[in-house]
């Protein structure tokens, strides 16, 4: 025990003693004889204590030692070496009071929180919480009747009955990973003509853009093929028709576009062109798959290793707002089972005007298959104009579209001519939901016009 503590020890006995002798006093024969026993008293006591202290003392020791020796026996056991005494702490000695009351406390190593978790396990926590995710949803409901009122799927030479049409259930995410570099992703559950539903990943890009003057992405894109595709992707609510145009239609809905693709993506400002607004557009990709079976964006494995390629400009006047100009020029090779390669070249031209009250949209598209060897091109036209007006809630349009696919093209999967205008109403009845009805009829050779209405209910959540 140290010094200092001993000597607080006695000074303490002696006071604490003092006061029941001097109490006990009656009477006083002698000053010599009431110092002589307060003496022999205080001397007494000093004694006892002192000897419970030595006690205590070896006790304390005694449990040192054990737990010393258990320390070196478990060490000893999972092939460590057992701590040296000059790395055990110092053993320090309780005061008399707490230690005759308190059993000596056992050693508890500190833990911190790293330690509690099992190495082997991802806690996926991330610094500062990590980037925040924002998702948007978006559904449509539909009622079609009519053969010619399906919303979704390109028009096909079978009976469609009058039906109710659960649409795409779309969820759009995207995240900011600092201030040049982002995310996004559209995740859809639809079903098709076989009833069943089906999960597809639309889209999946990561994107750099340092400045307005170049971006660059990779992944699953909207290939920008005219205007429509990247500027109405797969939440029919910012549509205002219940449908895409026959010419854009998703690949697996009956399309003939490659109106995705997985690769890399660029496109920029020019500089100095800020009041025109001239933009470019530059990209790269698998291309579309050669077989007409199975899924044709080629996500994961390439059918060839040639890659198609895409150029894409257009203005965007600040003198007129609304305004768009562009058009694009696509190419890509595909290697068919059982015929030479197929040169595929992709034309469009569009001029756009959109303002809150009016949309006015033409566009076109020349496709153009050429199989190796040989001088005949197969040319498929497309296009549609589509203008609009909004009457407060309401909003009333009209479309005319045509696509005509050559009845011997290599590659298309429908051939044939597809042509007719369609008539409808848009009614905005919340901010965030509206009520569309559409009326087509399609005309068709060597077979009578189709009708069909649409009836469809599109909302964002």
């Amino acid at each position: 025990m140290p010094r200092f503590v001993s000597r607080f020890v006695r000074w303490s006995v002696m006071l604490a003693a003092l006061g029941p002798a001097v109490a006990q006093e009656t009477s006083v024969p002698s000053p010599a004889a009431t110092q002589q026993q307060t003496i022999d008293y205080l001397m007494k006591q000093l004694a006892q204590h002192e000897a419970r202290i030595k006690e205590l003392e070896e006790k304390l020791a005694q449990q040192n030692n054990r737990r010393d020796t258990d320390q070196s026996a478990q060490a000893s056991e999972a092939g460590a070496q057992p701590p040296s005494p000059s790395a055990a702490p110092p053993v320090q000695s309780l005061p008399a009071s707490t230690a005759a009351t308190s059993p000596a406390p056992e050693h508890t190593p500190e833990t911190s929180p790293e330690q509690t978790v099992d190495m082997h396990d991802h806690t996926m926590e991330l610094p500062g919480g990590g980037p925040k995710l924002k998702i948007r949803g978006f559904f449509d409901f539909n009622l079609g009747v009519g053969r010619d009122a399906n919303p979704l799927i390109f028009p096909l030479n079978a009976t469609i009955h009058n039906t109710f049409q659960s649409g795409e259930f779309d969820l759009f995410m995207s995240s900011k990973l600092s201030d040049t570099i982002s995310f996004l992703s559209e995740l859809v559950v639809g079903s098709d003509p076989t009833n069943e539903w089906g999960l597809d990943i639309e889209r999946l890009q990561l994107t750099y853009k340092p400045s307005p003057y170049f971006e660059i992405s990779a992944g699953r894109y909207h290939t920008s093929i005219g205007y429509y595709n990247t500027a109405f992707h797969h939440g029919t609510w910012f549509q205002t028709t219940t449908g895409r145009p026959f010419m854009y239609f998703f690949e697996d809905s009956g399309g003939i576009l490659p109106v995705h693709s997985v690769g890399v993506s660029t496109s920029g400002l020019v500089p100095g062109t800020e009041k025109l607004g001239l933009h470019w557009v530059a990209e790269i990709g698998n291309g579309r798959s050669s077989s007409p079976f199975g899924e044709p964006v080629q996500n994961f494995l390439s059918d060839k290793n040639h890659k198609d390629f895409n150029l894409a400009a257009y203005i965007a006047p600040s003198w007129l707002r609304g305004l768009q100009i562009g058009g694009s020029y696509y190419r890509d090779r595909m290697v068919p089972a059982g015929i030479p390669p197929v040169e595929q070249t992709i034309e469009s031209a569009y001029v756009v005007y959109i303002t809150p009250k009016w949309e006015f949209m033409n566009e076109g598209v020349i496709l153009m298959n050429r199989i190796n060897g040989q001088q005949k091109i197969y040319n498929t036209p497309l296009l549609y104009s589509q203008v609009s007006r909004r009457f407060g809630a309401y909003r009333p349009y009209f479309r005319y579209q045509y696509v005509n696919s050559p009845l011997k093209d290599p590659v298309n999967i429908y051939t044939g001519r597809y042509e007719g205008p369609s008539f409808g109403l848009r009614m905005d009845f919340t901010e965030y939901a509206a009520l569309k009805v559409q009326y087509n009829r399609l005309y068709q050779l060597n077979t009578r016009p189709w009708n069909g209405l649409d009836t469809q209910v599109a909302f964002t959540f």
